[in-house]
């Protein structure tokens, strides 16, 4: 069966499957509609899964619903890649600085020099 094709944040995506879901806690407080998108976007995100509510949709209230929910759910994973990205960033920028630092008091005193293999 073909997936239904959907706009999520400007980028091409599609309905890999859909599955009715019971509720179990603590996963689903309530029975949901599970949907897996794919989706083609410059971002690390190639996939994700939503959740809607469970009842009977007509198509065209289906995929305004995904593309809704998709959205926003998809620019919130994208939000925090990024500040996960610059926070990697920093750490790395600040490890780099210290270590320099050490480097060049270690090469004053005539020490030797523990390098941070990590």
């Amino acid at each position: 069966m073909k997936g239904m094709d959907v706009t999520i944040s400007g980028h091409r995506a599609w309905v890999e499957y859909i599955k009715g879901q019971e509720a179990l806690v603590p996963g689903f407080k309530e029975p949901a509609l599970v949907v897996w998108l794919s989706i083609d976007s410059p971002h690390s995100i190639s996939g994700f899964g939503i959740t809607l509510p469970l009842k009977e949709y007509t198509p065209e209230e289906l995929k305004k619903l995904i593309e809704k929910e998709g959205t926003r759910q998809f620019n919130e994973s994208v939000a925090k890649h990024e500040a996960d990205r610059k926070k990697t960033e920093d750490t790395i920028a600040r490890r780099e600085a210290a270590q320099a630092i050490g480097r060049k008091v270690a090469e004053a005193a005539g020490v030797e020099l523990l390098e941070d293999r990590r």
